[in-house]
C-alpha cells in the first residue's frame, strides 16, 4: 500500500472515505432519474445523450431539463476550484470539509424542499453539489477516482488487471481490490437509493446528507493540526 506523509491527504483518500463518497454518488443518480424526470445529477454523459435524442426528435421543449443541470455541473466544479484556493491555509478544517459540509447541507435543503419544487430545480441543484464532491475527491490512496460515475473506475481495473498479468507489476492487485470496492460502493447507493425513495419519497435523498456526515467525522477525526 502507497506510503503517505500528510495525513490528511491520507485521511481523505482512504477506501472508507471512498466507499461512502461513491454510495452518495449512486444514491444521487438513481434519485434523479428514477423520481425527478430521467435527469441524471452526475453524470452529465448521458444528460448530454437525453438532450441530443430530444433535439434529434423535435423535442426542444426537452433541452432545458437537461441542459440547466450541465451548466450547474460546470458552475460547481468552477466554485470548487475557487474554494479550493480561496479557502485559508493551515487549518485544521480544511476546504475538502467545507466543501463536504457546502454539500450535505445544500442536500438536507433540497430533500425538505423537494415536494414542493420543480424537478428542474431539484436536479440542477443535485448537479452542482454532485459536481463539489466529484472535483473535491479525485485520489483513493494516490489512484485517480471518481466518486459520482464509474466509468472512470471500470476502465481503471481493467488497466490493473492488464498490469497485473501482463507487466507483473506488483502494486496492481491492490488497485484492482480498491478500484472494484469503490464500483461496488456506487452499485450499493444505486440499490439503496431505488429502495428508499419509494419509501421516504423525497427526503430519501437525506440518506445522502447522513453519509457526507459519517464523512465529514471521520475525516475530522482521524485528521492531524497543520
Amino acid at each position: 500500500m502507497p506510503k503517505f506523509v500528510d495525513q490528511r491527504v491520507v485521511i481523505h483518500e482512504s477506501l472508507p472515505i471512498g466507499i461512502l463518497l461513491a454510495m452518495a454518488g449512486g444514491f444521487l443518480d438513481v434519485y434523479t432519474y428514477l423520481f425527478h424526470g430521467e435527469v441524471f445529477a452526475s453524470m452529465q454523459s448521458g444528460n448530454v445523450i437525453l438532450m441530443g435524442v430530444s433535439v434529434a426528435q423535435g423535442e426542444f421543449h426537452e433541452i432545458v431539463r437537461y441542459l440547466v443541470p450541465i451548466i450547474m455541473f460546470l458552475i460547481g466544479i468552477f466554485m470548487t476550484n475557487l474554494l479550493k484556493h480561496q479557502f485559508p491555509k493551515n487549518r485544521l478544517f480544511i476546504w475538502q470539509n467545507a466543501a463536504v459540509v457546502i454539500e450535505l447541507v445544500g442536500i438536507f435543503f433540497v430533500g425538505l424542499f423537494s415536494e414542493s419544487t420543480s424537478n428542474l430545480v431539484i436536479n440542477s441543484a443535485l448537479a452542482f453539489f454532485a459536481a463539489i464532491q466529484y472535483a473535491t475527491y479525485r485520489r483513493l490512496a494516490g489512484l485517480p477516482y471518481a466518486t459520482t460515475m464509474t466509468s472512470g473506475n471500470l476502465r481503471s481495473i481493467a488497466d490493473y488487471a492488464y498490469a497485473h498479468f501482463f507487466t507483473k507489476d506488483p502494486t496492481a492487485s491492490f488497485k484492482i481490490k480498491y478500484t472494484s470496492t469503490i464500483v461496488v460502493g456506487f452499485f450499493t447507493g444505486a440499490i439503496l437509493s431505488a429502495l428508499s425513495a419509494p419509501l421516504f419519497k423525497g427526503r430519501a435523498i437525506w440518506c445522502v446528507s447522513l453519509l457526507l456526515v459519517v464523512v465529514l467525522v471521520i475525516t475530522l477525526k482521524n485528521q492531524e493540526p497543520a
